[in-house]
């Protein structure tokens, strides 16, 4: 057993004494195996009309990246190969519209390593969402110091949401851009990024939020933010959202730190934490979501 899976064992029964109730979703099962969960059964989500889903489909007006281009740039897609990996994605979508209830929400992901960003996870995540034609998903760039989101999407932008925050006569269709993937629009971070804490503290923020939010509710929005630990933005960004997902970069997260970051996020949030780059076994998956 690795110190990884000691540290969870270790935070499972922690949080069992306290009587907290541990899921877990394992990409290599169609199955969602939880303990004390069972009664929590998939929501029905409001079916959409026509003329949404003909609204959704235009803002794929564009180059739309093809399954080999998605493929070369490690983004998931409904067609790949190696289906436990979009598998994985798609469970944790379940997971986050079973806790939503069917509703949109914003989710913040973090890494709990310094030095190991979680850019990569958020892709996909939102990504995942977007396989669905009722729904579409905005990614925001939050990591200010170290932005990845344009690069890993070969994407050259102008205008983020540092550059929102600064100049008031931006209006915020200008800085949300196309990806060139079906339904998924990204905000990059933009060009300034001096003073990520009063951008994240102001109320153009958080009005900004509230407003991407309700537009549309077919929207779902994901923030890619730095690691929890090593970032006091992050531990603001975390309050403008609903829930939180926790990366676990397989064999560099001592247990202190697994710990750490989850006291930092708080149980009433973490929806649960995804390890990554795990080793390739046979009958095992790439990644597993964890439930605190």
């Amino acid at each position: 057993m690795s110190k990884i899976e000691e540290a969870l064992n270790k935070a499972k029964q922690s949080r069992n004494s306290n009587g907290t109730d541990l899921g877990v979703i394992k990409s290599d099962s169609s199955s969602i195996e939880q303990n004390g969960l069972n009664h929590l059964a998939p929501k029905k989500i409001q079916t959409q009309d026509i003329s949404t889903v003909n609204e959704i489909a235009l803002m794929d007006n564009g180059d739309i990246l093809d399954n080999k281009e998605l493929s070369e740039l490690k983004i998931i897609h409904s067609e790949m190969d190696d289906e436990k990996v979009a598998n994985t994605y798609r469970d944790l979508r379940t997971k986050l519209l079973q806790k939503s209830q069917g509703k949109n929400f914003i989710a913040m992901v973090t890494s709990c390593v310094d030095g190991q960003d979680s850019a990569m996870t958020s892709l996909n995540i939102s990504t995942a969402f977007s396989f669905d034609e009722r729904k579409t998903s905005l990614l925001i760039d939050c990591n200010l110091n170290n932005p990845k989101l344009d690069s890993l999407l070969n994407m050259e932008t102008d205008k983020g949401l540092t550059d929102y925050m600064e100049n008031e006569s931006i209006e915020v269709d200008t800085i949300m851009h196309k990806t060139g993937i079906k339904r998924l629009k990204m905000i990059p971070a933009g060009m300034s990024r001096e003073i990520a804490t009063e951008y994240f503290t102001s109320l153009r923020m958080r009005k900004l939020m509230d407003g991407l939010l309700a537009r549309y509710s077919d929207r779902y929005i994901f923030l890619e933010s730095p690691p929890i630990t090593e970032s006091a933005d992050t531990r603001i960004l975390a309050e403008l959202c609903d829930y939180v997902i926790l990366v676990v970069p397989y064999g560099t997260s001592t247990e202190n730190k697994i710990k750490d970051a989850v006291e930092a996020i708080g149980s009433e949030k973490l929806l649960g934490v995804v390890f990554t780059d795990i080793p390739e076994r046979p009958r095992f998956s790439m990644s597993k979501l964890f439930k605190f």
